[in-house]
């Protein structure tokens, strides 16, 4: 039994030791912004360090397409703000309501609901746009880093050996 789990063990760490992981930040390109995956949306990191709506629309003045798109998420983003307070203030003012009028409580809990419901689809909506704000961004960045690359050689040393790349741009 306990050499059976030694063998089992030894092969994991052989396996552990020669697979491969995913590139690194310092790895891409610079000015690159990375999506992270989270709750209900998706959190964006710039050289490791999340960003807010305010700055990425900052670094995106210069690339017409993202800005669009940045611009178009700040203003669903505010829509969706005041969705989720008129929702709130309307629903909390109709659950206090219905204790002296069952009617009218209700029917305001059911508007507040509507106003919450809303300020989660402008949620969602306002998250699509950053997202495609974010590819549009690192498409322009990437291709203004390649415009970048002279006519030369590369050397580079990594953890798979020795790597020679020519460049003819």
């Amino acid at each position: 039994m306990v050499k059976r789990l030694f063998t089992i063990f030894t092969f994991g760490m052989l396996l552990v030791s020669h697979s491969f992981g995913q590139d690194t930040f310092h790895e891409l390109a610079q000015d690159t912004i990375v999506t992270r995956p989270a709750f209900l949306g998706n959190v964006y990191l710039l050289d490791g360090k999340r960003i807010n709506l305010q700055v990425m629309q900052w670094f995106m003045t210069d690339h017409p397409l993202a800005y669009d798109q940045i611009r178009g998420a700040a203003v669903t983003d505010q829509m969706a703000v005041i969705g989720y307070t008129a929702g709130g203030l309307i629903f909390l003012s109709g659950y206090l309501i219905g204790q002296q009028d069952q009617g009218t409580g209700n029917d305001l809990m059911l508007m507040g609901g509507a106003g919450l419901g809303a300020g989660f689809f402008l949620t969602l909506i306002s998250n699509g746009y950053k997202r495609r704000a974010v590819l549009f961004y690192n498409k322009d960045i990437r291709q203004f880093h390649q415009k970048d690359k002279n006519v030369g050689l590369k050397f580079g040393i990594g953890e798979n050996g020795f790597t020679l790349a020519a460049s003819f741009y």
